[in-house]
């Protein structure tokens, strides 16, 4: 009995939460109707131009910075940065802290083509 037990937490332990794939339609979907939009880009990146109604959060203080403002955990948001990888490792800190409806929208610059037209940027 207790050697079924340690490989039940052997196997507990080896869980670790991965990022999901970018789902840019789903991010775009949500950015439009107003869901929350955190751009995890360096400051520098994000004053360059980002997404409409986005805010810029630091991906070093991402979990604390959210947990002051935004209670429920349940609430869809759209995570987006540099590179799908950097979107994913956000994503992951969240999901981890317990945030169950994060969306990653990849990178910047695949979501920002996918959400605009070149005509109709209202960031530009």
């Amino acid at each position: 009995m207790r050697q079924g037990w340690a490989v039940f937490a052997l196997g507990l332990s080896s869980v670790t939460a991965h990022a999901g794939p970018v789902e840019q339609a789903q991010a775009v979907a949500a950015i439009r109707e107003g869901k929350l939009a955190i751009d995890v880009r360096s400051q520098s990146d994000y004053e360059s131009g980002t997404i409409l109604n986005a805010v810029r959060v630091d991906d070093r203080r991402l979990v604390n910075q959210l947990k002051q403002v935004m209670t429920d955990r349940n609430l869809a948001l759209v995570i987006f940065s540099s590179s799908d990888a950097r979107a994913g490792k956000a994503q992951d800190k969240l999901v981890k802290a317990g945030y169950s409806s994060i969306i990653n929208g990849g990178s910047y610059n695949e979501l920002h083509n996918a959400l605009y037209d070149l005509t109709d940027d209202p960031a530009e």
